[in-house]
């Protein structure tokens, strides 16, 4: 029997681009012609289809001609050669796929994500012969994964296989071109921050150090985006230590930032979802703007913060003076990456403008009440200090006493102030001195009043008596140790 030899021509091309591309394989079962074609590129153009999914319709179009006729069942499988890349940045091939989309007769397939294992790419239910075309979907799946790619063409390629109905494979090729574009970046590159601040705000009365102050749009952040699109960015500012004035300290925590408005640009404060919660100062980052909803607008965009100073003892026992502590504003991607970080300077200032002057000085700063021995519990306890407290000033004045917390603290123990009272011993023969004994409190109270400008009271030395009340369950009924808080002498004008 003679037999007769004939030979088949097979191309097989995939791409996401605008080229057309035919390759032959010499086969001795008949001949198949395998080309395609592809619409406009594939593309990722904004932060929605980088989060979502961006489907590209009929994206491919592989086209058959048969030479002869192939039993039902053969198949066409696809293996991705690498990862998608750039030059600069890489996305795993696993995040493309292509999906038929029809063409042809008796022809099934799914969405088929590109991986390095071979995959069906179509199955058959009838003979393949004569001329077929089969469309298929480009599908980006999106997510974290998309946010951290820079912009530009991103490629790989694919090996595209024909088999017959026995699964014997018939024609191969492995270096077909798959691409699409990264027409968006959500980095942030090229974005940065400035920082800019008004008038320093002056406590000049002691009824402001109480009540303290708010500075309305002290801070200015500016945002130069460069073109950035970027969404889900955060602004953070930390402290580099405490408000100082010379020797004189304030703890940055007691300073806070809130977010008042975007004063220039887009976008707005409603689009990002901005809080305006005071946001305290510390020495680790804290959130000003956290995950932006929104991406940047505008080359230039400006928001202002007030700067929320809480009243209190801390703003009363410094030096005057201007306090001024670096903060640093830091802005970050996404994906946590920091863009840009701005150092500025921000003050206040305590400066009571007055023409009287006054000195106050503490003889003695530590006072222990000891209850070591238990009939302390049941008579109390008193510790005299003789010319304990020392105040000088021609003027009339009052002086105030006041504590630092409101329980005398041991861990997670505690005592409350007013269990210990203040008793203030006179000067002899001056009869323009009235004084107070008071229990202790968190609160302002006036101990001391001195009404006259008489020299003679120039300098005046005051007893100071602390004692407690014999019999008090706050102090029997709580645990051993030693339990503390800072008592204040503030003197103020009369």
């Amino acid at each position: 029997m003679k037999r007769q030899q004939y030979s088949r021509f097979l191309s097989v091309v995939g791409f996401l681009s605008l080229s057309l591309v035919l390759f032959s394989v010499n086969n001795v079962h008949g001949q198949i012609s395998i080309g395609y074609f592809s619409s406009t590129g594939a593309s990722v153009d904004n932060y929605a289809e980088a989060i979502g999914t961006k489907t590209t319709t009929n994206n491919i179009t592989l086209q058959y001609n048969v030479g002869s006729n192939y039993v039902a069942g053969w198949k066409v499988r696809i293996k991705a050669n690498g990862n998608f890349t750039n030059g600069a940045s890489v996305l795993p091939s696993q995040y493309v796929s292509l999906q038929y989309n029809g063409g042809g007769s008796g022809v099934s397939g799914g969405q088929v994500p590109l991986t390095s294992t071979e995959v069906d790419l179509v199955n058959s239910t009838q003979n393949l012969g004569g001329y077929t075309a089969h469309n298929f979907n480009s599908i980006i799946t999106g997510g974290p994964h998309m946010l951290n790619l820079l912009s530009g063409t991103y490629r790989t390629t694919i090996t595209v296989s024909f088999y017959n109905n026995a699964g014997l494979l018939i024609a191969t090729r492995n270096n077909i071109e798959v691409s699409f574009n990264m027409n968006f970046n959500n980095t942030c590159s090229g974005a940065s921050v400035e920082v800019s601040t008004s008038t320093v705000y002056n406590f000049d009365t002691y009824a402001k150090t109480q009540v303290g102050a708010t500075v309305p749009e002290a801070v200015a952040v500016q945002f130069r985006t460069n073109g950035a699109k970027c969404t889900g960015w955060s602004l953070k500012v930390r402290a580099n230590g405490n408000f100082l004035n010379g020797q004189s300290s304030i703890p940055s925590q007691y300073i806070s930032l809130r977010f008042n408005r975007v004063s220039q640009g887009l976008p707005s404060a409603a689009a990002i979802g901005i809080s305006n919660t005071p946001v305290a100062l510390g020495v680790t980052d804290a959130n000003l703007i956290n995950n932006s909803n929104a991406g940047f607008d505008d080359y230039f965009t400006v928001h202002t913060f007030d700067i929320v100073i809480q009243g209190g003892v801390h703003l009363q026992v410094g030096a005057t003076g201007i306090y001024t502590c670096p903060l640093t504003f830091s802005l970050y991607n996404q994906n946590g990456q920091l863009i840009s970080t701005y150092v500025k300077n921000i003050s206040f200032q305590i400066y009571y403008n007055s023409s009287f002057s006054y000195t106050v000085t503490i003889q003695n700063p530590n006072v222990s009440l000891d209850y070591s021995l238990p009939v302390a519990f049941t008579t109390g306890v008193s510790v005299t200090q003789t010319n304990g407290l020392r105040v000088v000033g021609s003027a009339p004045y009052q002086v105030l006493v006041k504590t630092s917390t409101a329980n005398l603290t041991n861990g997670s123990s505690v005592i409350p102030v007013s269990a210990v009272n203040l008793q203030v011993i006179p000067p002899p023969a001056k009869p323009a001195v009235v004084t107070t004994t008071r229990s202790l409190s968190l609160l302002d109270q006036v101990i001391i009043s001195k009404s006259t400008n008489d020299h003679t009271y120039q300098t005046l030395d005051y007893g100071l008596r602390y004692y407690t009340s014999g019999n008090d369950s706050s102090i029997s009924a709580a645990p051993p140790g030693i339990y503390s808080t800072e008592v204040y002498y503030i003197v103020l004008p009369l």
